[in-house]
């Protein structure tokens, strides 16, 4: 039976040919979402897993951009047993760097007609960081500093009490490259030393830094006063106050305990940053097994027309083999089994092209955004192959196996 089945699909290749390579699209675009899914997972892990510390916003800001605070809170922060930093933080979506604003490159990427570029003129979003330079040099964990270039690379240096009111910024190696200076008609990145105009200020390059993560390279760091003047913030106010415990085991009960004692203050943990990307990763999850369910249905009809195309002209096949013996159930398994085979090879060739695409895919995008095949996904995939090639294949297996033996005979003789 399995081996009849096999023959009869191997008997008509080229429209087995065709079938595979539209039944094998909807398994493609299934497991290329969901790779993109956990890849953003990952990233977000692994950029949180580099910051340790909680964060001290308004209650409901969605982040710093969003939050703000009076710059005295700092100081009561220090009644709360366990700390040992506390850093006041200013944050906004920067002004136009170089004439060239946020807005603007949004209304590019929409008008270019490519996805791909509306999505990273999105990510791509220049953010001022303005810090308290005496509270983040009591830092621990503090990302930035630790990711300066090193001097051979012409990293320079971060922020540090000399830099106070100064017009002085650490601008990422991405930032240096999208914002290049031509030198003698050549383009070239910025280094240390150059001036980069942030509004109608010009700053100077002290230092470059490298996270090699897009949440974080898109990220200007200055004194906490010039950003203030950036930003138009009014004069003792922050976004933010990052905070650090003593004891790094102690951050949650660090949290609850300046959450308690300060109503409409939110001290969030990464892990708790962590779990909210979590959660809206999770609608998207949801959103894409709606694909699935759609990719499901275009799959299940793609598979009932081949099949019953098939079944149409085998007509007589069918009546000899009723009429040698063969019951309505093994001529119902036979058109079931050559739809499921049918499914599984769409399924196999889906899985392959997502690894071959996901592989050229890792070669262009950046900022540690790494798209994966993993093994579950590839069992998803051929899973639902199998699925596809079941339902697909009931209706016309039920269709050839009800027909009278000398009734089938004589309609494929027409």
């Amino acid at each position: 039976m399995w081996n009849f089945a096999w023959r009869n699909l191997l008997t008509r290749p080229l429209r087995t040919v065709l079938a595979l390579t539209g039944l094998s699209i909807p398994i493609l675009g299934v497991l290329g979402l969901f790779s993109l899914s956990g890849g953003l997972r990952n990233l977000v892990g692994d950029t949180l897993s580099q910051i340790q510390g909680v964060m001290v916003l308004r209650e409901n800001a969605p982040s710093p951009v969003f939050s703000s605070l009076d710059e005295s809170l700092a100081k009561d922060l220090w009644n709360i047993p366990g700390i040992s930093a506390v850093a006041p933080e200013v944050w906004g979506i920067a002004p136009p760097i170089e004439d060239s604003s946020f807005i603007t490159k949004v209304a590019k990427g929409i008008l270019s007609g490519s996805r791909e570029q509306r999505f990273q003129s999105i990510l791509d979003a220049i953010v001022v960081q303005g810090q308290d330079i005496d509270g983040h040099t009591g830092l621990k964990g503090a990302i930035y500093p630790r990711k300066i270039l090193p001097a051979s690379e012409g990293g320079g240096r971060f922020l540090n009490p000399s830099d106070k009111g100064k017009d002085h910024v650490v601008i990422s190696t991405k930032i240096a490259n999208d914002f290049p200076v031509t030198e003698n008609g050549k383009e070239r990145p910025r280094r240390v030393g150059d001036t980069i105009n942030v509004g109608n200020n010009p700053f100077t390059v002290i230092g470059i830094y490298n996270t090699g993560s897009m949440f974080l390279d898109v990220v200007l760091v200055m004194d906490i006063e010039p950003a203030r003047k950036v930003l138009n913030f009014k004069p003792g106010t922050v976004s933010s106050i990052y905070v650090e415990a003593k004891d790094p085991g102690q951050m949650e009960q660090m949290a609850s305990a300046i959450e308690a004692k300060f109503p409409g203050i939110d001290a969030r943990s990464m892990e708790e940053f962590a779990s909210n990307f979590g959660r809206i990763l999770g609608q998207l999850d949801t959103f894409l097994m709606m694909i699935m369910s759609l990719a499901v249905l275009v799959g299940v009809v793609g598979i009932i027309n081949t099949m019953l195309m098939s079944t149409t002209e085998r007509f007589a096949e069918f009546g000899v083999l009723r009429t040698n013996g063969w019951s309505k159930t093994n001529v119902l398994t036979l058109v079931t089994t050559e739809s499921v085979y049918l499914g599984l090879l769409a399924g196999v060739l889906g899985c392959l092209l997502a690894i071959a695409g996901t592989t050229i895919g890792n070669q262009f995008v950046s900022g540690g955004l790494q798209l994966h095949i993993t093994p579950k996904l590839l069992a998803m995939g051929l899973g639902l192959s199998v699925v596809m090639g079941t339902l697909g294949g009931l209706y016309p297996a039920w269709r050839a196996a009800r027909l009278v033996p000398m009734d089938a005979i004589r309609l494929g003789g027409h």
